[in-house]
Protein backbone atom coordinates (compact mmCIF):
# COMPACT_ATOMS: atom_id res chain seq x y z
CA UNK A 1 0.00 0.00 0.00
CA UNK A 2 1.33 3.58 -0.64
CA UNK A 3 0.72 6.54 1.32
CA UNK A 4 -2.64 7.79 1.41
CA UNK A 5 -3.50 11.62 0.41
CA UNK A 6 -3.56 14.39 2.92
CA UNK A 7 -5.85 13.85 5.02
CA UNK A 8 -6.28 10.41 5.43
CA UNK A 9 -6.38 7.24 8.07
CA UNK A 10 -3.03 6.08 9.30
CA UNK A 11 -3.68 2.18 11.18
CA UNK A 12 -0.51 2.04 13.71
CA UNK A 13 -0.71 -1.43 15.04
CA UNK A 14 1.70 -4.69 16.28
CA UNK A 15 1.63 -7.65 13.89
CA UNK A 16 2.29 -10.12 16.26
CA UNK A 17 -1.17 -9.37 18.24
CA UNK A 18 -3.39 -7.11 15.91
CA UNK A 19 -3.06 -8.15 12.28
CA UNK A 20 -6.12 -9.40 12.27
CA UNK A 21 -8.41 -6.56 13.84
CA UNK A 22 -6.33 -3.64 12.26
CA UNK A 23 -6.93 -5.84 8.99
CA UNK A 24 -10.79 -5.56 9.39
CA UNK A 25 -10.72 -2.47 9.94
CA UNK A 26 -8.43 -1.24 7.15
CA UNK A 27 -11.52 -2.78 5.17
CA UNK A 28 -13.80 -1.05 6.38
CA UNK A 29 -11.83 2.31 6.05
CA UNK A 30 -10.84 1.98 3.08
CA UNK A 31 -14.70 1.04 1.63
CA UNK A 32 -16.11 4.12 3.21
CA UNK A 33 -12.97 6.40 2.48
CA UNK A 34 -11.48 4.69 -0.84
CA UNK A 35 -7.81 2.84 -0.50
CA UNK A 36 -5.78 5.81 -1.16
CA UNK A 37 -7.13 7.72 1.98
CA UNK A 38 -5.87 4.42 4.54
CA UNK A 39 -2.41 3.71 4.95
CA UNK A 40 -1.35 0.39 7.32
CA UNK A 41 1.93 -1.17 6.72
CA UNK A 42 5.41 0.65 6.28
CA UNK A 43 6.79 -2.29 4.62
CA UNK A 44 7.97 -0.74 1.46
CA UNK A 45 11.24 1.28 3.03
CA UNK A 46 14.31 1.27 0.19
CA UNK A 47 17.45 -0.02 1.05
CA UNK A 48 19.81 2.60 2.28
CA UNK A 49 17.28 5.37 3.46
CA UNK A 50 16.35 6.16 7.36
CA UNK A 51 13.37 4.31 7.89
CA UNK A 52 12.38 6.89 10.93
CA UNK A 53 12.13 9.49 8.22
CA UNK A 54 10.27 7.63 5.99
CA UNK A 55 7.70 6.65 9.32
CA UNK A 56 7.44 10.63 9.97
CA UNK A 57 6.64 11.55 6.75
CA UNK A 58 3.85 8.64 5.94
CA UNK A 59 2.23 9.51 9.03
CA UNK A 60 2.89 13.64 8.29
CA UNK A 61 0.77 13.26 5.05
CA UNK A 62 -2.37 11.76 7.42
CA UNK A 63 -5.10 13.54 9.49
CA UNK A 64 -5.74 11.05 11.95
CA UNK A 65 -3.56 8.32 13.22
CA UNK A 66 -5.18 5.37 14.53
CA UNK A 67 -3.38 3.13 17.68
CA UNK A 68 -4.95 -0.55 17.80
CA UNK A 69 -3.69 -1.60 21.60
CA UNK A 70 -4.04 -4.64 22.28
CA UNK A 71 -3.41 -7.00 25.27
CA UNK A 72 0.55 -6.93 24.75
CA UNK A 73 1.09 -3.42 23.30
CA UNK A 74 2.75 -2.02 25.86
CA UNK A 75 4.71 -5.20 27.46
CA UNK A 76 5.47 -6.46 23.84
CA UNK A 77 9.27 -7.88 24.35
CA UNK A 78 11.96 -8.20 21.63
CA UNK A 79 14.14 -11.69 21.07
CA UNK A 80 16.39 -10.12 24.28
CA UNK A 81 13.54 -9.75 26.47
CA UNK A 82 13.98 -6.14 26.47
CA UNK A 83 10.51 -3.77 25.94
CA UNK A 84 9.78 -2.78 22.72
CA UNK A 85 8.28 0.59 23.66
CA UNK A 86 11.89 1.30 25.04
CA UNK A 87 13.73 0.85 22.00
CA UNK A 88 13.53 4.20 20.45
CA UNK A 89 13.51 2.67 16.72
CA UNK A 90 10.82 0.58 17.76
CA UNK A 91 8.40 0.61 14.52
CA UNK A 92 5.32 1.67 16.87
CA UNK A 93 6.67 4.40 18.86
CA UNK A 94 7.88 6.09 15.88
CA UNK A 95 4.55 6.24 14.43
CA UNK A 96 2.58 7.06 16.87
CA UNK A 97 5.44 9.79 18.54
CA UNK A 98 5.49 11.34 14.95
CA UNK A 99 1.88 11.73 15.39
CA UNK A 100 1.84 13.42 18.45
CA UNK A 101 4.48 15.57 17.61
CA UNK A 102 2.65 16.98 14.35
CA UNK A 103 -0.32 17.76 16.58
CA UNK A 104 -1.99 14.72 14.11
CA UNK A 105 -5.08 13.80 15.79
CA UNK A 106 -4.18 10.10 17.39
CA UNK A 107 -7.02 7.75 18.52
CA UNK A 108 -6.26 4.75 20.64
CA UNK A 109 -8.35 1.65 19.90
CA UNK A 110 -8.83 -0.61 22.64
CA UNK A 111 -8.82 -4.10 21.37
CA UNK A 112 -9.15 -7.87 22.96
CA UNK A 113 -10.06 -6.10 26.14
CA UNK A 114 -7.23 -3.84 26.39
CA UNK A 115 -7.24 -0.77 28.80
CA UNK A 116 -5.36 2.52 28.02
CA UNK A 117 -1.73 2.78 29.50
CA UNK A 118 -0.84 5.50 32.10
CA UNK A 119 0.98 8.03 31.08
CA UNK A 120 3.96 6.85 33.86
CA UNK A 121 3.84 3.58 31.76
CA UNK A 122 4.86 5.15 28.83
CA UNK A 123 8.14 6.43 27.24
CA UNK A 124 8.68 10.43 27.45
CA UNK A 125 8.17 10.62 24.21
CA UNK A 126 4.66 8.97 24.13
CA UNK A 127 3.59 10.38 27.86
CA UNK A 128 0.09 12.15 25.64
CA UNK A 129 -1.24 9.15 24.29
CA UNK A 130 -2.28 8.69 27.98
CA UNK A 131 -4.89 11.54 27.80
CA UNK A 132 -6.47 10.59 24.53
CA UNK A 133 -10.09 10.04 24.19
CA UNK A 134 -9.71 6.05 23.54
CA UNK A 135 -13.02 3.41 21.27
CA UNK A 136 -12.79 0.39 22.26
CA UNK A 137 -13.28 -2.37 19.66
CA UNK A 138 -14.99 -5.56 20.76
CA UNK A 139 -15.56 -8.72 18.23
CA UNK A 140 -19.28 -8.92 19.35
CA UNK A 141 -20.08 -5.43 18.64
CA UNK A 142 -17.47 -4.59 15.88
CA UNK A 143 -19.86 -2.99 13.37
CA UNK A 144 -21.68 -0.76 15.21
CA UNK A 145 -17.87 0.41 17.65
CA UNK A 146 -16.46 0.90 13.68
CA UNK A 147 -19.83 3.00 12.83
CA UNK A 148 -18.67 5.27 15.70
CA UNK A 149 -15.17 5.42 14.90
CA UNK A 150 -16.27 6.28 11.35
CA UNK A 151 -18.97 9.06 12.31
CA UNK A 152 -15.85 10.66 14.25
CA UNK A 153 -13.32 10.44 11.78
CA UNK A 154 -15.77 11.93 8.88
CA UNK A 155 -15.95 15.54 9.41
CA UNK A 156 -11.63 15.75 10.32
CA UNK A 157 -11.29 14.34 6.78
CA UNK A 158 -14.30 15.74 5.31
CA UNK A 159 -12.11 19.49 6.53
CA UNK A 160 -8.71 18.02 5.28
CA UNK A 161 -9.52 17.26 1.92
CA UNK A 162 -10.79 20.58 1.03
CA UNK A 163 -9.22 21.76 -2.19
CA UNK A 164 -5.45 23.34 -1.44
CA UNK A 165 -5.51 27.07 -0.73
CA UNK A 166 -3.77 29.04 -3.76
CA UNK A 167 -1.47 31.13 -2.79
CA UNK A 168 -2.87 33.36 -5.48
CA UNK A 169 -1.98 37.48 -6.14
CA UNK A 170 -5.12 38.49 -4.19
CA UNK A 171 -3.34 40.73 -0.80
CA UNK A 172 -4.62 40.92 2.47
CA UNK A 173 -5.84 43.94 3.68
CA UNK A 174 -3.72 45.81 5.93
CA UNK A 175 -5.49 46.50 9.49
CA UNK A 176 -3.99 49.33 10.87
CA UNK A 177 -2.96 47.82 14.55
CA UNK A 178 -2.43 50.41 16.80
CA UNK A 179 0.31 49.23 19.44
CA UNK A 180 -1.76 50.27 22.45
CA UNK A 181 -4.20 47.17 20.95
CA UNK A 182 -1.45 44.35 21.33
CA UNK A 183 -1.61 41.73 24.01
CA UNK A 184 1.32 41.49 26.22
CA UNK A 185 0.88 37.96 26.47
CA UNK A 186 -0.06 36.92 22.85
CA UNK A 187 -2.35 33.55 22.31
CA UNK A 188 -1.16 30.58 20.58
CA UNK A 189 -3.27 29.96 17.31
CA UNK A 190 -1.37 27.04 15.51
CA UNK A 191 2.09 24.95 16.05
CA UNK A 192 3.68 23.29 12.83
CA UNK A 193 6.44 20.73 13.48
CA UNK A 194 9.82 19.74 11.36
CA UNK A 195 11.63 16.32 12.84
CA UNK A 196 14.44 19.19 13.65
CA UNK A 197 15.30 22.68 14.44
CA UNK A 198 13.01 25.40 12.21
CA UNK A 199 15.38 28.46 11.12
CA UNK A 200 13.12 30.52 9.45
CA UNK A 201 9.46 31.57 8.68
CA UNK A 202 7.62 33.39 6.17
CA UNK A 203 3.62 34.78 5.51
CA UNK A 204 2.20 34.39 1.83
CA UNK A 205 1.13 37.73 0.77
CA UNK A 206 -2.90 36.77 1.23
CA UNK A 207 -1.87 35.39 4.67
CA UNK A 208 -3.27 32.08 3.72
CA UNK A 209 -0.20 30.08 3.74
CA UNK A 210 3.17 29.66 6.18
CA UNK A 211 6.45 28.90 4.85
CA UNK A 212 9.08 27.50 7.03
CA UNK A 213 12.84 26.73 6.57
CA UNK A 214 14.49 23.80 8.68
CA UNK A 215 17.79 21.91 9.38
CA UNK A 216 16.07 18.89 8.41
CA UNK A 217 16.88 19.90 5.08
CA UNK A 218 12.85 20.81 3.68
CA UNK A 219 11.21 24.18 3.33
CA UNK A 220 7.34 23.30 3.76
CA UNK A 221 4.53 25.16 3.46
CA UNK A 222 1.38 24.62 5.63
CA UNK A 223 -2.19 25.90 5.14
CA UNK A 224 -3.65 28.66 8.11
CA UNK A 225 -4.96 28.23 9.94
CA UNK A 226 -5.75 24.52 9.70
CA UNK A 227 -2.11 23.63 9.90
CA UNK A 228 -2.32 21.23 7.34
CA UNK A 229 0.91 20.97 4.98
CA UNK A 230 0.43 21.88 1.42
CA UNK A 231 4.10 21.43 0.01
CA UNK A 232 7.62 20.08 0.82
CA UNK A 233 10.75 21.24 -0.65
CA UNK A 234 14.14 19.41 -0.53
CA UNK A 235 17.57 20.43 -0.65
CA UNK A 236 20.68 18.98 -0.11
CA UNK A 237 21.64 20.82 3.29
CA UNK A 238 19.95 22.13 6.08
CA UNK A 239 17.50 25.23 4.44
CA UNK A 240 18.20 28.74 6.42
CA UNK A 241 15.30 31.30 5.25
CA UNK A 242 12.55 31.45 2.79
CA UNK A 243 10.65 34.04 1.32
CA UNK A 244 7.42 34.73 -1.08
CA UNK A 245 7.14 36.14 -4.33
CA UNK A 246 5.23 39.28 -3.86
CA UNK A 247 2.51 37.38 -6.19
CA UNK A 248 2.70 34.39 -3.85
CA UNK A 249 3.27 31.93 -6.67
CA UNK A 250 6.73 31.51 -6.08
CA UNK A 251 8.94 30.36 -3.02
CA UNK A 252 12.35 31.16 -2.69
CA UNK A 253 14.32 29.07 -0.04
CA UNK A 254 18.34 29.32 0.83
CA UNK A 255 20.62 26.29 2.03
CA UNK A 256 23.82 25.00 3.14
CA UNK A 257 23.94 23.25 0.26
CA UNK A 258 25.21 26.73 -1.20
CA UNK A 259 22.15 27.59 -3.69
CA UNK A 260 19.18 29.04 -3.40
CA UNK A 261 15.88 27.59 -5.17
CA UNK A 262 12.96 29.38 -6.34
CA UNK A 263 9.78 27.19 -6.86
CA UNK A 264 6.44 27.42 -8.04
CA UNK A 265 4.13 27.06 -4.56
CA UNK A 266 1.19 25.06 -6.22
CA UNK A 267 3.67 22.66 -8.04
CA UNK A 268 6.53 22.10 -6.06
CA UNK A 269 8.50 22.61 -9.35
CA UNK A 270 11.83 24.30 -9.03
CA UNK A 271 11.97 27.08 -11.69
CA UNK A 272 15.44 28.62 -10.71
CA UNK A 273 18.68 27.69 -9.23
CA UNK A 274 21.70 30.42 -8.36
CA UNK A 275 24.77 29.01 -6.48
CA UNK A 276 27.17 30.83 -3.73
CA UNK A 277 30.84 29.50 -2.86
CA UNK A 278 28.60 28.79 0.53
CA UNK A 279 26.64 28.40 2.62
CA UNK A 280 23.09 30.21 1.64
CA UNK A 281 22.04 32.46 4.58
CA UNK A 282 19.30 34.23 3.69
CA UNK A 283 16.87 35.20 0.38
CA UNK A 284 14.49 37.93 -0.61
CA UNK A 285 12.55 38.67 -3.63
CA UNK A 286 12.68 42.71 -4.97
CA UNK A 287 8.98 43.99 -5.27
CA UNK A 288 8.32 43.69 -8.37
CA UNK A 289 8.95 40.06 -7.97
CA UNK A 290 11.86 40.01 -10.98
CA UNK A 291 14.92 39.82 -8.67
CA UNK A 292 16.01 37.75 -5.90
CA UNK A 293 18.46 38.74 -3.57
CA UNK A 294 21.22 36.30 -1.73
CA UNK A 295 23.03 36.13 1.17
CA UNK A 296 25.92 34.05 1.60
CA UNK A 297 28.66 32.91 3.99
CA UNK A 298 31.37 33.25 0.93
CA UNK A 299 30.85 37.14 2.14
CA UNK A 300 28.70 38.40 -0.56
CA UNK A 301 25.41 39.69 -1.30
CA UNK A 302 23.74 39.04 -4.81
CA UNK A 303 20.69 40.18 -6.63
CA UNK A 304 19.67 37.99 -9.57
CA UNK A 305 17.25 38.07 -12.41
CA UNK A 306 15.36 35.48 -12.05
CA UNK A 307 13.83 35.32 -15.69
CA UNK A 308 17.22 34.35 -16.67
CA UNK A 309 19.70 33.11 -13.32
CA UNK A 310 21.95 36.17 -14.46
CA UNK A 311 23.77 37.92 -11.42
CA UNK A 312 22.69 41.52 -11.77
CA UNK A 313 24.64 43.01 -8.40
CA UNK A 314 26.97 42.60 -5.58
CA UNK A 315 27.42 43.38 -2.01
CA UNK A 316 31.23 41.86 -0.67
CA UNK A 317 32.30 42.17 3.07
CA UNK A 318 35.46 41.91 3.27
CA UNK A 319 36.29 38.77 5.43
CA UNK A 320 33.13 38.07 7.19
CA UNK A 321 29.72 36.08 6.27
CA UNK A 322 26.54 38.10 5.11
CA UNK A 323 23.74 36.61 7.12
CA UNK A 324 20.78 38.82 5.92
CA UNK A 325 19.45 40.89 2.97
CA UNK A 326 16.27 42.79 2.39
CA UNK A 327 14.56 45.39 -0.90
CA UNK A 328 13.45 48.64 0.10
CA UNK A 329 9.73 48.95 -0.77
CA UNK A 330 10.51 51.22 -3.99
CA UNK A 331 13.35 48.23 -4.99
CA UNK A 332 15.54 50.77 -5.12
CA UNK A 333 18.10 49.83 -2.26
CA UNK A 334 19.31 46.29 -1.26
CA UNK A 335 20.35 46.17 2.48
CA UNK A 336 22.81 43.81 3.78
CA UNK A 337 23.73 42.32 7.16
CA UNK A 338 26.88 40.70 8.02
CA UNK A 339 29.41 39.22 10.61
CA UNK A 340 31.96 42.93 10.08
CA UNK A 341 29.13 44.54 12.67
CA UNK A 342 27.89 46.17 10.23
CA UNK A 343 25.18 46.60 7.72
CA UNK A 344 25.10 48.39 4.40
CA UNK A 345 23.19 49.87 2.05
CA UNK A 346 23.74 49.65 -1.44
CA UNK A 347 21.64 51.79 -4.51
CA UNK A 348 21.41 49.01 -7.36
CA UNK A 349 21.07 51.84 -10.02
CA UNK A 350 24.11 53.38 -9.06
CA UNK A 351 26.21 51.04 -7.33
CA UNK A 352 26.75 53.81 -4.66
CA UNK A 353 27.11 52.49 -0.83
CA UNK A 354 25.88 54.55 1.95
CA UNK A 355 27.75 54.80 4.95
CA UNK A 356 27.72 51.82 7.34
CA UNK A 357 25.63 51.49 10.18
CA UNK A 358 27.56 49.77 12.93
CA UNK A 359 26.86 47.46 15.99
CA UNK A 360 28.92 46.38 18.21
CA UNK A 361 28.88 42.73 17.62
CA UNK A 362 27.74 40.90 14.25
CA UNK A 363 24.56 41.62 12.17
CA UNK A 364 22.27 39.26 11.61
CA UNK A 365 19.39 40.47 9.96
CA UNK A 366 17.94 43.60 8.11
CA UNK A 367 13.97 44.64 7.70
CA UNK A 368 12.97 48.45 6.15
CA UNK A 369 9.69 49.86 7.38
CA UNK A 370 7.14 49.88 4.40
CA UNK A 371 7.53 53.13 4.16
CA UNK A 372 11.28 52.55 3.42
CA UNK A 373 12.21 55.44 5.51
CA UNK A 374 13.38 53.02 8.41
CA UNK A 375 16.00 50.08 8.26
CA UNK A 376 16.05 47.86 11.14
CA UNK A 377 19.04 45.67 12.48
CA UNK A 378 19.54 42.52 14.66
CA UNK A 379 22.18 41.54 16.35
CA UNK A 380 24.78 39.31 18.43
CA UNK A 381 25.54 42.42 20.65
CA UNK A 382 21.59 41.71 21.90
CA UNK A 383 20.40 44.84 20.61
CA UNK A 384 17.74 45.78 17.63
CA UNK A 385 18.23 48.86 16.09
CA UNK A 386 15.94 50.81 14.38
CA UNK A 387 17.76 53.75 12.10
CA UNK A 388 16.80 56.48 9.69
CA UNK A 389 17.52 55.38 5.82
CA UNK A 390 18.71 58.58 4.60
CA UNK A 391 20.82 59.97 7.55
CA UNK A 392 22.04 56.86 9.19
CA UNK A 393 20.89 58.38 12.20
CA UNK A 394 19.71 55.75 14.85
CA UNK A 395 15.68 56.33 15.69
CA UNK A 396 15.50 53.75 18.37
CA UNK A 397 17.13 50.67 20.35
CA UNK A 398 15.60 47.90 21.88
CA UNK A 399 17.12 45.01 23.89
CA UNK A 400 17.33 41.15 24.52
CA UNK A 401 18.97 39.02 27.40
CA UNK A 402 20.78 37.11 24.21
CA UNK A 403 21.70 37.32 20.70
CA UNK A 404 19.27 38.83 17.86
CA UNK A 405 18.86 36.61 15.05
CA UNK A 406 15.45 38.23 13.70
CA UNK A 407 13.73 41.40 12.65
CA UNK A 408 10.71 42.48 11.26
CA UNK A 409 8.16 45.62 10.52
CA UNK A 410 4.55 45.50 11.20
CA UNK A 411 2.89 46.18 7.74
CA UNK A 412 1.49 49.39 8.94
CA UNK A 413 5.09 50.07 10.10
CA UNK A 414 4.47 50.67 13.96
CA UNK A 415 5.31 47.46 15.79
CA UNK A 416 8.72 45.87 15.44
CA UNK A 417 9.02 41.87 16.00
CA UNK A 418 12.40 40.55 16.99
CA UNK A 419 13.56 36.53 17.83
CA UNK A 420 15.98 36.07 19.96
CA UNK A 421 18.63 33.60 21.35
CA UNK A 422 17.39 33.83 25.10
CA UNK A 423 13.89 31.63 23.95
CA UNK A 424 11.55 34.84 23.09
CA UNK A 425 10.23 36.89 20.43
CA UNK A 426 9.30 40.38 21.33
CA UNK A 427 6.87 43.01 19.52
CA UNK A 428 7.78 46.86 20.32
CA UNK A 429 6.39 50.28 19.55
CA UNK A 430 8.71 51.73 16.81
CA UNK A 431 8.00 55.18 18.11
CA UNK A 432 8.68 54.70 21.75
CA UNK A 433 10.78 51.54 22.22
CA UNK A 434 8.41 50.24 24.84
CA UNK A 435 8.09 46.63 24.79
CA UNK A 436 4.60 45.33 23.71
CA UNK A 437 4.05 41.66 23.92
CA UNK A 438 6.73 38.84 24.39
CA UNK A 439 6.14 34.82 23.77
CA UNK A 440 8.50 32.06 24.39
CA UNK A 441 9.82 28.65 23.11
CA UNK A 442 11.74 25.87 24.61
CA UNK A 443 15.07 26.82 22.74
CA UNK A 444 16.07 30.11 20.30
CA UNK A 445 13.92 31.50 18.66
CA UNK A 446 15.46 32.30 15.07
CA UNK A 447 13.51 34.41 13.09
CA UNK A 448 9.82 36.59 13.41
CA UNK A 449 7.46 37.46 10.54
CA UNK A 450 4.62 39.67 11.12
CA UNK A 451 1.02 38.75 8.95
CA UNK A 452 0.27 40.62 6.27
CA UNK A 453 -3.04 42.38 8.13
CA UNK A 454 -0.57 42.55 11.29
CA UNK A 455 -2.61 41.06 13.59
CA UNK A 456 -0.54 37.95 13.70
CA UNK A 457 3.05 37.19 14.54
CA UNK A 458 4.97 33.58 13.18
CA UNK A 459 8.15 32.25 15.21
CA UNK A 460 10.46 30.04 14.12
CA UNK A 461 12.66 28.27 16.80
CA UNK A 462 15.48 25.52 17.18
CA UNK A 463 12.62 23.76 19.41
CA UNK A 464 11.71 22.62 16.29
CA UNK A 465 8.85 24.22 15.83
CA UNK A 466 6.66 27.23 14.48
CA UNK A 467 4.12 29.19 15.82
CA UNK A 468 1.92 31.62 15.19
CA UNK A 469 0.36 33.90 17.53
CA UNK A 470 -2.54 36.11 17.95
CA UNK A 471 -0.97 39.64 18.51
CA UNK A 472 -5.06 41.30 19.48
CA UNK A 473 -8.05 40.35 21.20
Amino acid sequence: MSAPSRGGVFISYRRQESSDIAGRLYDRLAANFGDDQVFMDVDRIELGVDFAEVIAQAVSSCQVLLAVIGPGWLTATDQDGRQRLDDPDDIVRLEVQAALERDIRVIPILVAGAVMPRAQELPDSLAKLARRNALSVRHESFRSDVDRLLTAIKPILRTAASPPVSPGPVQAVPVEVDPADVVALPSLLQVVRHPTNVNGVAFSPNGRLLATASDDKTARVWEMPSGQQQAQLAHQGWVNGVAFSPDGRLLATASTDSAARVWEVASEQERRRVTHDGWVQAVAFSPNGRLLATASDDQTARVWAIASGQERARVTHDGAIVEGAAFSPDGRLLATASHDNTARVLDLASGQQHAPITHEDSVRAVAFSPDGHLLATASDDQTARVWEVASGQQRCQVTHDAKVIGVAFSPNGRLLATASNDTTARVWDVATGEERARVSHEAKVRDVAFSPDGRLLATASHDDTARVWALVR
